[in-house]
């Protein structure tokens, strides 16, 4: 794939996962403080077809654009989101590169999440809380993790079923 040809790849995955993000908040919230992570589907997306930087360069922007738009760049929803996307990001690939085959597209979003979440709990309790403030809450965090992932993961599979030819060797990497 040339660079020009990647790089507007990876624009139009940042400008779909803003429009998952988006429509994502506008759903009722099934617990206080916990979505879906909806936006995570055009991430793992971006891992599979072009690559771990890519799919860090989708969240850091996602992010980014997100915040500027909703008045909160450098606010604790930033560092909240920038922690769990980077570290979902950064699990994910790491899932993809150990254990892809007996993973699947739904243990890899299923690490992804948990490795959000645990983030979250990080920077709170770094940024905020201060030592164990929060670590009661892993637990649950990761229970909660295990739902969203599952539900990300069949997304992301659906997607990669539908787009089949269009997103290379994901099959072989992911059967």
């Amino acid at each position: 794939m040339s660079a020009s040809r990647r790089l507007a790849t990876i624009g139009m995955l940042v400008g779909v996962s803003l429009v998952v993000h988006v429509v994502e908040g506008l759903l009722p919230l099934p617990l206080p403080f916990v979505r879906l992570g909806l936006a995570n589907v055009v991430t793992l997306f971006a891992l599979i077809a072009l690559g771990a930087r890519a799919a860090v360069a989708v969240v850091i922007l996602r992010v980014t654009i997100a915040s500027v738009f909703a008045g909160t760049l450098a606010g604790p929803a930033f560092a909240l989101s920038m922690g769990g996307g980077l570290a979902a990001a950064l699990g994910m690939s790491a899932a993809a590169r150990l254990g892809a085959p007996p993973l699947g597209v739904v243990g890899v979003s299923m690490i992804g999440a948990a490795c959000h979440n645990l983030a979250q709990l990080g920077v709170v309790q770094w940024l905020y809380t201060g030592a164990g403030a929060v670590s009661g809450l892993a637990p649950v965090a990761l229970i909660v993790s295990a739902g969203a992932g599952l539900v990300t993961g069949i997304a992301a599979r659906f997607a990669l079923d539908r787009l089949g030819g269009h997103v290379g060797a994901w099959k072989g990497a992911f059967a």
